[in-house]
Formats: structure tokens, sequence, C-alpha cells
């Protein structure tokens, strides 16, 4: 007897977003609707939007039965409310089509994978997503049938993610489940190919032993898996050593399940091809061999380059290629970079050695795609025009870093390329991608005329951070052009909360002006990275290397994200997506807070000043205990989980000691003394719990308590051997201090480092006396500086990093008396309180610099509450220029040195850029009268007002005049200390962002002072 079907309970939608079920939203949030069709509105006859009924049994097309069991993966019972039908493909493009079958949502799809594209799409319409880190899925809402066509097609057939790096800094233990998960978060992104490197040691392992090689020897010269990464890419060998028969066997089986997982979702596993990796000592052992030596890379020997050209060559490429069809399965795509980061020609005949790893490709799989990354100087023009463009693809990694990569069709001789971007380095936790670059850049690319952009490739080197920017990045294949981004991050909140709160969209505004818009012309393609976990030196500017030196963007604007993300905790604290971001804002405002403390650190202590020292190196350490108290509420932020992840993966436990210093070492020294000296140390810095608290506090608290002493003996302070202190660490098994699972309240933890942040703004000094003041005598309202230049001087040129060790000023051959002396960039600002009325300098690189070799070039400007009142054009050496700016009226003065990184070599921009503003004066007198003001929009029901409220804060009465687009509004007479309150009534819903004037007049001398006062937009909707 046949049972009927279980009656499913009718789920609840999202009350706040059911009304949004029929918009036309892409996966990233974007309108669709020139590509929509029309449909028949599903409403019934009582106006509701009929849901999918998940009692009828639901329809899947052939060849879509993988996307049926991701919907299962990813919804649960809830893909029953989903049918699955079949798009022809055309000309590459892929697209999907959602509608309504009367009981089900319909996707369908010309794949798998866009298929849950589609649903994805889909289920932005009602509050929901799939994304990175956490995703903000219910299961049990119900699923309204959509009234008209949700569509998309592709605007390029290559939709790439993974560097070369990812596995290593993302994680080289993930499980089977890990990996799962993310496939499906890949696939309802929109991508359709993903580099696979696991597995590929066990390749290596089975060739090296056909070529001469023992097993022992083979397991010796492949590292463990967290390093493999860069082994593959030919850099280095052999560090950490000690894979197992057992792990290489787990790794090969692992990366079978996921590049079958990736070929049943119709998408191409990318795998590591051959072009010549070998054993230094490769020609010893094999006849017709013939090995380049490729010397070193930061810090380690690189393995040896088989010249392709040799007569062995085909033969260890076929067997490569057997052993790899074997243990990983065939592919259509395999990723090879020739010469990567400094690898040697030699006497390799390079474009002859080009066609002969293509031409084993092309022996091994027909038609595969031979896959180049775009880094540095790579391809190399020689390799590009020898290698066929039909069968060859690029994906460049620096689309959005420079603005001169222009030609690139004639740099790659007509490769097609993918527009590609790495927002993260060494898995860095810092938020910000140059999402508003990729808005513009991709589509002016993508439609030149005789275009070769066909793809885009996402290439962190470290994944699973920023969700924002990889679903932005994502959706520019999907759109058919630029979008407005405030409007982009106002649906991106709806879908990513499952909410529409004005709040999370102030917040997101806030996040898009600042570490989503990064400015693309100074070499950098990341955010910066916090200090807490640089090297500790009092003029540390960066935690790795090669990252930026100073903020990437305004962080006090910054920090208002918080404020308003705190503000919406009442209405989405219960969000899985919202704690996690909340974490993320929170997390990054308190590491903020260490490019803030360090240069007043390197003050105090070049002033002798221990006392402020003291001070300041405790609020130092107290800000690093609150950080690692805020990562420790999200699981992925743990190095518990981290190390445990590694344990497990191991066969005995010597195994797991070996994994364990592997995942140890290559989130802090890397690799031995020589990587660390080479600097790789801190390259793959992080803010997690346990590698914050434990390892970055120990270095600080040692840092410290040398400075100390060196304040009792007057010596310098004793040096420290960073090297053993961090093999100290990577030694260690003891993780007693390391959690795996989360704790800790993130709302309450928010509001601490909203106040962490708040106590790093020092109190403004007090405006000049009447009278002409130099400014070197003058207290620094706000210094922003990249540290390792040393602090500015005063009265001096900058000279080294050591505080008081500047030469005399000297512009043009004049020598000047007084002045200040700094290194771009750097801004420096002044209390003037609206007191002064003229400024004047003269303004060049110190004379200094007049030597062969030395190119600076800079521009200088002065700012007056944010105003430009000068700036000199680009200045090199040898030349001397006099500022005169009007500053009547100015609160803040600000002296900017730009370097000028447009005019300058890549990477240089900083180089020489010894600035002096020799002479810098202000003439102040008689000033208008003292006021504070400030301006809020409210809600009254569902009207705006603008609420003002103005301070005397003099000492006699004045007069104040309250001036909005609103309307005017004047007191005769507000007595000291009195306020000046008045609402301004705008009759409007939605109040955009403004501005009020207010003026005081000083009823005793009719002296005057005016101010701008700025006010948030509002919605009361």
């Amino acid at each position: 007897m046949m049972l009927p079907p279980p009656r499913r309970r009718v789920r609840t939608a999202l009350a706040a977003l059911a009304t949004f079920s029929t918009a036309l939203l892409v996966v990233t949030g974007t309108t669709v609707g020139a590509n929509a069709q029309e449909a028949v509105p599903t409403a019934n006859a009582e106006g509701a939007v009929p849901t999918a009924n998940v009692n009828v049994p639901a329809e899947t097309a052939g060849g879509l039965e993988p996307a049926r069991e991701a919907a299962e993966r990813l919804l649960g019972d809830a893909a029953d409310g989903f049918d699955f039908a079949k798009l022809d493909e055309a000309d590459g493009i892929d697209r999907y089509e959602i509608t309504s079958t009367g009981d089900h949502v319909q996707v369908a799809a010309t794949d798998p994978a866009t298929a849950i594209t589609g649903v994805n799409a889909y289920l932005g319409t009602i509050g929901q997503s799939i994304s990175w880190n956490v995703r903000n899925l219910d299961p049990a809402a119900a699923l309204p049938l959509p009234a008209s066509p949700i569509t998309a097609d592709s605007n390029v057939s290559h939709r790439f993610y993974g560097n070369d790096t990812e596995d290593g800094y993302t994680g080289a233990n993930r499980s089977w489940e890990q990996w799962e998960r993310e496939i499906d978060e890949l696939a309802a992104l929109g991508f359709n190919e993903v580099f696979m490197p696991v597995g590929s040691e066990a390749v290596y392992f089975e060739v090296l032993q056909q070529f001469g090689y023992s097993a022992e020897e083979s397991r010796a010269w492949i590292p463990l898996p967290a390093h493999q990464p860069w082994w593959l890419l030919q850099n280095m060998s052999s560090y950490p050593a000690g894979t197992s028969d057992a792990l290489l066997a787990e790794r090969a089986e692992l990366g079978r399940k996921i590049a079958d997982r990736l070929r049943e979702l119709d998408m191409t596993p990318v795998l590591p091809g051959y072009f010549g990796t070998v054993p230094t000592d490769f020609a010893d052992r094999n006849d017709g061999a013939r090995v380049e030596p490729q010397g070193g890379w930061v810090g380690f020997e690189r393995p040896g380059w088989l010249d392709p050209n040799s007569s062995v060559f085909p033969e260890i490429a076929g067997a490569f290629y057997e052993a790899s069809d074997r243990l990983l399965g065939g592919s259509s795509a395999y990723k090879m970079d020739v010469l990567h980061e400094g690898g040697r020609r030699g006497q390799v005949d390079v474009p002859a050695a080009t066609r002969a790893i293509e031409t084993a490709l092309q022996t091994a799989h027909p038609d595969a795609t031979w896959v180049l990354l775009g880094w540095q100087n790579n391809p190399p023009a020689d390799v590009a025009a020898a290698a066929d463009p039909e069968t060859t693809f690029i994906v460049d990694g620096l689309s959005d870093r420079y603005d001169d990569r222009n030609d690139l069709k004639t740099q790659w001789s007509g490769i097609p390329y993918a527009f590609g971007t790495i927002w993260n380095f060494g898995g860095h936790t810092t938020m910000g991608a140059e999402l508003t670059t990729w808005n513009e850049r991709y589509f002016e690319w993508l439609g030149k005329e005789g275009s070769r952009v066909d793809g885009i490739a996402a290439l962190p080197e470290g994944g699973l951070n920023n969700p924002a920017a990889i679903d932005f990045f994502a959706g520019l294949a999907w759109r058919d052009g630029p979008v407005e981004v405030n409007d982009w991050f106002d649906a991106w909140t709806e879908r990513r909360y499952g909410v529409d709160d004005p709040e999370l969209k102030a917040a997101w505004r806030v996040l898009a002006e600042t570490a989503y818009t990064l400015p693309s012309n100074d070499g950098f393609s990341e955010a910066h990275d916090g200090l807490f976990g640089a090297t500790p030196s009092l003029s540390a500017s960066r935690a790795a290397t090669w990252s930026p030196g100073a903020f990437s963007y305004d962080h006090d604007r910054f920090a208002e994200a918080l404020d308003h993300l705190l503000a919406a905790a009442p209405t989405a604290g219960d969000v899985p997506a919202f704690r996690y971001d909340l974490m993320d804002v929170a997390r990054q405002v308190t590491s903020n807070t260490s490019r803030v403390l360090l240069p007043q650190l390197q003050a105090a202590y070049g002033a002798r000043d221990r006392e402020a020292f003291t001070q300041l190196s405790d609020e130092w350490l107290g800000n690093i205990d609150l950080l690692d108290d805020i990562v420790a509420t999200q699981p992925q932020m743990l190095l518990g989980r981290w190390i445990a992840d590694a344990r497990a993966a191991a066969a005995d436990e010597a195994e797991a000691d070996r994994l364990e210093f592997d995942a140890r070492a290559i989130v802090t020294t890397w690799g031995g003394r020589n990587a660390v000296n080479a600097g790789l140390n801190d390259y793959a810095n992080r803010e997690w719990q346990g590698l914050v608290g434990d390892y970055y506090k120990d270095r600080w608290e040692r840092y410290f308590q040398s400075i100390q002493a060196s304040f009792d003996s007057g010596a310098a302070p004793a040096a420290i051997d960073w090297a053993a202190v961090g093999a100290e660490f990577t030694g260690s098994t003891d993780t007693s201090g390391y959690p795996t699972e989360p704790e800790g309240d993130i709302v309450s933890l928010a509001g601490l480092a909203q106040a962490a942040h708040d106590a790093t703004v020092p109190e403004l000094p007090e405006p000049p006396s009447d009278g002409t003041h130099f400014l070197s005598d003058l207290a620094f309202a706000s210094v922003s500086v990249n540290a390792a230049y040393g602090p500015v001087e005063r009265d001096t040129e900058i000279g080294e990093s050591a505080p008081g060790d500047g030469a005399p000023i000297r512009l043009a051959g004049v020598e000047y008396a007084k002045g200040i002396g700094v290194n771009s960039p750097a801004t420096i600002g002044f209390n003037l309180g609206g007191r002064c009325s003229s400024f004047a300098a003269v303004v060049g690189i110190d004379d200094i610099m007049n030597k062969p070799g030395a190119s600076p070039n800079v521009i200088f400007r002065v700012l007056g509450d944010g105003e430009l009142l000068y700036d000199s054009g680009a200045m090199t050496k040898g030349l001397a220029a006099e500022v005169s700016a009007d500053v009547s009226g100015v609160q803040l003065l600000e002296l900017v040195v730009d370097p000028n990184a447009a005019a300058s070599p890549a990477g240089q921009a900083e180089w020489w850029d010894r600035a002096d503003w020799a002479d810098a004066t202000v003439d102040c007198g008689d000033a208008g009268p003292q006021l504070t003001a400030a301006a809020e929009a409210r809600c009254i029901g569902s009207k705006a007002f603008v609420v003002v409220k103005a301070t005397n804060d003099e000492t006699a009465p004045v007069s104040f005049r309250l001036q909005s687009e609103f309307g005017e509004k004047s007191f005769a007479s507000v007595a000291a200390g009195g306020n000046a309150v008045h609402a301004f009534a705008t009759r409007a819903g939605e109040l955009p962002a403004g501005e009020v004037v207010v003026e005081a007049t000083r009823l005793s001398d009719g002296a005057a002072t005016s101010l701008t006062v700025p006010y948030d937009a509002r919605s009361c909707g």
C-alpha cells in the first residue's frame, strides 16, 4: 500500500521583505528590467502573492539533477519549491530565467551551476542570499511566485575563481564538507571555473619515481599542504617537508572529489599543468635533460626548471598528465606560469619552450586551454607571442591596481584575458577592495573596439573574506553596465540581512565610500593592514612587507559605519550575517586604532615622555585584548580551528605536529630565518583570536619592556631576535589558549570598539593667540604619516627614522631656521579656531635629495576645513615655491604632501620624498565668536525634520542665524553658554543628506563667525 506524501507546513515569508518578492534583481542585486520579458502577474483574486506549493512534486530537466542536489544542500525542503528547466547555450554565453509554473518557482538555465546562480538571484528578491562567510537563508520562508521573469545573460565566457595561493592561505586542510560548501557558494555567485590544486602532490610523487627518485626523496621534495602553492609556482620546495603516504592518498582523494563535484555542476576544475618543475639534480639522473637553475625566491632556493626544449620533457609531461588524469580526472583547462616572480631564463629559448609546453598539453588534452596569470611582468611578451591565442587564456591580477594598464591586447599578442582583481594578500583580514574602480573600468575594457576581455577573475590570495567584494565582483559578468553603487549596497543589505533598515543602509554606504572606494593610482589593490600584527617597531607602517604603508581611506569616516550597525542591532541583531559583519567592522575599527596610536607612541618616545609612553602602550595592549575578544565571536576567526583542522588531517601524532607547524608558520614567520629576513615574516598576518591575543601581544609586550628598560638605562632599546620569537611560536604545540568554538557577545564588544576608536581621537589644542606664529612652534591637531620614515621633525628636514636626526632645512640653496620636515605621504593638522587670517611658507624637496639617483616628486597642498586653498603641482628636487593662502575663518588647517604616485615609478612613489614646509607661519588676530553647532535629521511621524543646535561658547552674548534649504531662523541674543535650537520642517518622508549654515555675531563688536554643519540622510517612511 502506498502512503500519501506527508503534508509540509506552509512557510512564512520574511515579513519585512515580502513585498519585494517580484523585484527584478540579479545575483548582485542589480535590476535586470531591461532584460526581463513580460509575464502575466500571478496575484490571485484577493490580491495576495501566491507562493510555491512544496507539496506538488518538483520537476527537474535532464542534465540539471546536480542543480537539484545543490539546491537541496542549500535550502533543504525548500528546494521542493523550485522546478529546473534547461535553456540552450549560445556562443558560450550562459543564461538563466526565473518564472512561475503556477505551483513552483521555475529556474531555467544553460547548466547546473548557472541554475544555482539563478536560484540565488531569486532569493535576493525575498531578502535571502548565498554568499561567503555567513549565508542568509531561511528554509522555512515562503517562496513567492515571480510576477515577471528574472533573467540575466553572462557577458563573458570565463568566470574564474582562485589564486594560485588560495589553498595555502584560505585553508590547505579544509575538509570535503568545507569544500562542498564553498563550491555551492561559488556556483551561486556565478563562477564557472575554479583553480583546483588539491592532490597535485600525489601526481608529482608518482612521476618523480618514474624518473629516478625514490619514494622517500620524492616526499622530502614535496612541501606540506599550506606551502604547496609556491612549490607549484616553482618558487620553492622541501619546506616544510614530511608528507606521508597516507596524507598523499588523502589529498588525492579529496582533490578528486572536488574536481568531480565541479564537473557535475558543469564548472571547470582548472588543474595544475606541467611546465618543467623538477628537483635541481634532475639532469644528473636523466639523460637528455637540461635543467636551468632558477636561483632564489625571498629566502628560499627555487626548484630547477627542466628546459622544455630538452628531449626528456615530452616524456615527463606525458607521465604527469597521465597520472593527473588517473588521480584527479581530466580537464579542459590547466594552469601554468613560467618565470613566475623572478624566474630565470638563463639559456632557455623561451618562445620555443612555450611551444613545447603547449604541445605537451595539447597532446594529452586536445583543445585544452592553457591558463596563465597576469602578474608583475608575466606572462612575458615572448611567451604570449609564442602561445596559440585560440587555446590560451590569461587571468589578469592587476586590472584594478594600475591606472595605465590599458594596452594588454598588444602586450599579450591578442590572447583573450579576464579582468581580474587581487583584493586580498596573504589572507589578511582587512576590509576593502577597489569596488568603485571595477564598476567603471570593467565595462570600459569590455566595451572597447576589438576588446579581448572575455572573463572576470576573482583572485584574492586568501578567500572567505570581504563578502560584499566577491558578490559585487562576480556580478560584473551578469550586468549590462555600471551600477549606482549606493543603490547596489542598499539592495545588498536587504538580501544580506532580510530586513529593510535605514541604519543598515547608512552603514554600508559609509563602507562603500571608504573601504570599498580605495585610491586606484597608488599601486595597491588592497586596503591597509593593521599594525598590531606588525613586527614591533615604533616606525612600523605595515605588517606585511608589500602592503600599503598608510591609511587607505578616512578611518574616522569608516568608524561611522559601526555607529549605524549598532543602531540597527535591535532590528537585525539575531541575523547571523549581521553578527558576522558587526564583528568585521568592529574588528577593523579596533585594528585601525593601531595606526593612530603608533605615531603617538613614537612621538612620546622621541620626547622621552615616559608617562605618556606608558599610558599609550597600556592603551595599545588593551586594544589588542579587545581585538582578540571581538574576533573570538566568529568560528572562522579562531586560530584554534586553523590548528585543529591541520592536526585532523594527520595519520598519527608525529604528522599532526608537522602539520601544526606548517599551519602556524604560514600565518607568521612563513619560513625559516632567511625567509624572515627577506621580508616574508607576517606576510600572511591576520587578526584571529589567539594569533592576536597570544603571539602579537607577546611580541609587543617584549618590545615595550625593552623600551621601558631603555628609559631606565638611557641606552637604546635592546635588540630582539624576532625570527627566534617566531620560531618559538611555530615550534609550539600548546593550544590551551586557542578555543575551537566562538564565544562572546559581539554587540557589547562592538560598543567597546566604538569607545576605543573615540579614545584615540586627541583633544584639540588651543588655537593660536594673537600675532604671527611659526607652525613648528604650535601643537599638532592631527598627524598622518608613514611611520617607517620617522616622525615629523620641527625646524629640520625629516632625516632618518629616529626622532631628532634631521639636518637643517635647505631649499634651492637657502637654509631656513624654522619649518617642518616630512616624507610623503603626510598630513599635519592645526587648530586655528577661526582666529587666523593668512598662511605663508616656502615649500620644496629638501636639498639633501640633490644627489644622483634620487628622483623625488611630490605635490604640496593646503586645506582649510577640507577645502583646497593651495596646490603646488608636481615638484621635484632643486625647486622651491612660495605659498600664501587666506585662512580667514578656517577652523582646521591641513598641510598635505602627496607622493604623486601617478608621476612616480611603480612602487617608488614615496622614495626620496623629503619635503619641507620652510618658514611656515600663520597670522592670527581678533576673531569672531567661538561656537559649536550640530545638525541632525529626525523623524516625527512619517515626516523628516532637520534639528539644529548652536551653542554660544563665548563669555558674552551673541546673535545666531540658522540657514537651511527649508528656511531660516534668527535668535537676537543668546547668553554666554546658551543654546539656539530650531527644527526645520521638510514636509518629506525621504530626506537626502545636506548642510545647515550657522552664523554667530558678537553683540559687543559685531565680529562674526560662520560654520557649515552637515546632517545625514533620513528615511521616515
